[in-house]
């Protein structure tokens, strides 16, 4: 029982202190958005926005080594075991240094090779330009999914709100960074470019420091490094990846590269204020979600299944809260925009109200893979996450912009609405202990 109430207290604690740094996260996230826009304009905004897209393939194609690091990483930090946690950091590590440089080889000849200007439907740069501003990007966005292997270690220690400390310190200071460029520069998409992708790393690399410092078992070694544990997390990172690359990146990664190249840049703009409105919601029940991960994880190493019961019974009424709270938000969105933004951008009702059907699936299918993910029985989570996400793929070619942006968030509300129900009824099977075959896999 005591062991449940501190894991209890931990979660509070770490939902508390993350609502703070999420919330000073989510005001610079505000703030920062029409800052950029009046810095470029809509379109060069809208070709950023969509290079997000393409960078969410790279943040993504760790092939789920940091998620796989990240239970067994926990699990060791659970038994107080420090040699051992050393060995999956370091393994972790050196093996994502690795595949960061090989994809980084392999896609920069790619990208040079395609006319840029037909990929963002754009004619404001020209490709070459294009070209080496998204190698850039790429470049340091690979350096990222090194670099915030900081943010695991932390969180294995089920300290989540120092993760989110340091990534409130990197929207502050890419927020200074823009203000300070908007002063004294001319609209420029390649310092924005390089502002949103370095940035991270530089915070990564101050947090990583005081991490050795307080902690030396997370301290990077290569005598460490041990090849049957790079197996073993390549083996579970395999599971992440598929599902990192089907309904993170199919889905939710590639909406906005979508939509600019049917609907224009123009109209990617219009989506992503709302996105970032309705973020929010995703923002609030991603506090409260996230650091159960971990918990459900140590739950299992101690076989405390009354606990879990009883919290994911809780995450559901949240998830329940934050709908209401949606439709609240629905009602004032059109004064919040005029209030935001002014008439910069105009965003119809319909494109907000699709937007927020889209973050209540999202949440809803979050609060059931939280559960999945800290009990590593994620086969289940595969197959929908493929199969959905190419039927998702699927409707929006055949509808081809025919309905705009509203059309494309349709299709992504329903893969999640039927991801979510399924991954519901393994949680049901799981915690009854009525699963069996693949839904324990």
């Amino acid at each position: 029982m005591r062991t449940a109430n501190v894991r209890t207290q931990m979660v509070v604690k770490n939902v508390a202190a993350s609502f703070v740094f999420k919330a000073l996260g989510m005001l610079c996230s505000l703030i920062i958005v029409p800052l950029t826009i009046n810095y470029v304009d809509d379109e060069k905004y809208g070709i950023w926005i969509a290079m997000t897209s393409i960078m969410y393939f790279f943040m993504f194609s760790d092939a789920g080594l940091g998620n796989g690091m990240r239970n067994y990483l926990t699990e060791a930090v659970s038994m107080n075991d420090r040699n051992k946690a050393r060995s999956y950091f370091s393994t972790g590590t050196f093996v994502l240094m690795g595949v960061a440089a090989v994809l980084f080889l392999v896609t920069t000849p790619v990208v040079f090779a395609l006319d840029m200007n037909k990929v963002f439907n754009t004619t404001t740069l020209d490709s070459k330009s294009l070209s080496v501003i998204l190698c850039i990007a790429s470049g340091f966005t690979l350096l990222q999914f090194v670099t915030k292997n900081v943010n695991i270690a932390y969180i294995s220690m089920q300290r989540y709100a120092v993760s989110d400390l340091i990534n409130f310190l990197i929207s502050l200071c890419s927020l200074l960074v823009i203000w300070i460029l908007a002063k004294t520069t001319q609209g420029n998409l390649l310092y924005i470019v390089v502002t949103f992708t370095f940035m991270p790393i530089l915070i990564h690399v101050i947090a990583s420091i005081s991490l050795f410092r307080s902690h030396p078992e997370f301290r990077l070694s290569l005598a460490s490094v041990d090849v049957n544990l790079a197996k073993q997390i390549v083996k579970k990172g395999l599971g992440f990846f598929v599902i990192q690359i089907t309904s993170c990146l199919l889905i939710f990664g590639s909406a906005n590269l979508l939509m600019s190249h049917y609907c224009g840049p123009v109209q990617v703009t219009v989506y992503n204020v709302a996105y970032k409105l309705f973020s929010v919601l995703f923002i609030g029940y991603t506090i409260i979600v996230s650091p159960l991960w971990n918990a459900y994880t140590d739950a299992t190493v101690k076989d405390d299944y009354l606990w879990i019961k009883k919290t994911f019974n809780r995450s559901l009424l949240t998830w329940a809260g934050s709908v209401v709270a949606g439709l609240v938000l629905l009602a004032l969105s059109g004064w919040i925009y005029k209030e935001w933004i002014g008439d910069s951008v105009a965003v119809p009702l319909s494109v907000s109200a699709a937007v927020l059907g889209y973050i209540c699936m999202f949440n809803l299918n979050n609060c059931a893979t939280a559960l999945i993910n800290g009990l590593n029985m994620i086969y289940v989570q595969i197959i929908t996450s493929v199969v959905l996400s190419v039927l998702y793929i699927i409707a929006v070619f055949c509808i081809k912009g025919e309905y705009g942006i509203v059309g494309i968030s349709l299709a992504m509300i329903f893969a999640y609405m039927l991801m979510s129900a399924v991954h519901l009824l393994q949680c049901y099977l799981i915690i009854n202990k009525k699963a069996k075959g693949i839904w324990i896999k």
